[in-house]
């Protein structure tokens, strides 16, 4: 009997997939030929149009009422949007995610040469919701935490943490929900290829209040992180406190975090992942930018000018990036950079853009690396 679960469409709101319920059809269609389509009933619209990949497709109208269009297959995750006589709309019909700052569809799509994601029959931990008062934002504040299945059964031990950030638009539920970090690590640890760790997911997008406003100001992350988040983890969980038993790791503008944070307090962690990653600070004072700050100055990269020091705290610097991404010029720029200042990292490219399908394989190749020593 094969107890692996192949259950892609798994997420937040329901393991199992969602049925088809009053006239409802089912919205992913495997046809004849092996190609897939994208179904949605609505008898009284207009238009109905799906924008992937910002790429707008139009569906066609059937006599029933059910708008349909080939979907560009692409396997593995891949957010899908919902138009509806020019409306956003999300479809219960189809998984539910969340991105781009707001609750996001989502197609799932099976890749049978990738198994590393899917929950297996060998021992899971647990991912629980964790919640903290933020003194740095003045509310209350909420955390996911993944514990490996070990943790509850050795009750003495003390273990590793990485500190794990999502990207721009997203929040703290993305690697479990989207990543599937927990079932990634589940496997890893039961084959032997990853220490056991404890992982610390908190919402990147930080908000605060200014002049009446809500808006996000992600340098927050920093102060909130060891102001509130790392002494709420480390007093009620069984984590380590050194620098050796830290790690932090993020994805896109997790990446940058990731570096700010990780190169101004080397003290604090002993590898850093940097995913789809930014070196430098492209976000301050750009579009993404809702503080309405000047264009960084990149203090941070003042701790590259010593690279027998770099290469010192962080024997494990991790940095991969999908060869589809469209931020690949960023990336050529940093490696320039980092070429001339010969900053020793590992660095590894990976078929894909700018998605969960590339973040899965980084996460997957960055945990083999950290806490190898005697942790």
């Amino acid at each position: 009997m094969n107890r692996e679960n192949s259950n892609v469409a798994e997420q937040i709101l329901a393991f199992d997939r969602v049925l088809p319920f009053e006239e409802q059809v089912e919205a992913l269609a495997l046809k004849e030929d092996g190609s897939y389509c994208l179904r949605f009933c609505a008898p009284d619209a207009k238009t109905v149009e799906v924008i992937i990949d910002e790429i707008k497709y139009p569906c066609v109208k059937s006599e029933e009422g059910i708008w349909e269009m080939a979907y560009p297959s692409r396997k593995g995750i891949q957010y899908v949007q919902l138009l509806v006589d020019g409306t956003e709309f999300l479809t219960p019909m189809l998984p539910i995610t969340y991105g781009y700052s707001r609750p996001y569809n989502y197609v799932a799509l099976d890749k049978p040469e990738e198994s590393f994601y899917r929950i297996k029959d060998v021992p899971h931990g647990s991912v629980r919701r964790e919640y903290f008062f933020s003194e740095v934002t003045g509310e209350w504040e909420s955390c996911m935490v993944y514990t490996p299945y070990i943790y509850e059964k050795e009750t003495e031990r003390e273990f590793p943490v990485l500190y794990l950030q999502h990207g721009h638009g997203e929040n703290e539920i993305g690697w479990t929900n989207s990543g599937k970090v927990h079932f990634i690590l589940d496997n890893l640890i039961a084959e032997g290829k990853a220490v056991p760790f404890v992982v610390v997911m908190c919402n990147g997008m930080v908000q605060t209040v200014k002049d009446g406003g809500r808006f996000v100001d992600f340098h927050l992350l920093e102060k909130q992180l060891f102001q509130d988040v790392m002494p709420f983890v480390e007093q009620k969980f069984r984590v380590g406190k050194t620098k050796e038993m830290r790690a932090m790791a993020g994805l896109s503008m997790g990446s940058l975090q990731t570096s700010i944070i990780g190169f101004t307090h080397p003290e604090s962690f002993s590898a850093l992942g940097i995913f789809s990653g930014f070196i430098r600070d492209i976000i301050t004072g750009g579009e993404l930018d809702m503080s309405g700050g000047k264009p960084s100055e990149n203090a941070h990269l003042a701790f590259l000018e010593d690279k027998e020091e770099f290469a010192r705290q962080y024997p494990v610097c991790f940095r991969a990036m999908g060869t589809e991404d469209p931020f690949w010029e960023h990336f050529a720029q940093d490696d320039v950079m980092l070429k001339e200042k010969e900053i020793p990292h590992i660095r590894k490219e990976y078929a894909g853009a700018h998605d969960w399908n590339v973040w899965r394989m980084c996460i997957y190749d960055f945990a083999q690396m950290i806490f190898k020593g005697d942790c």
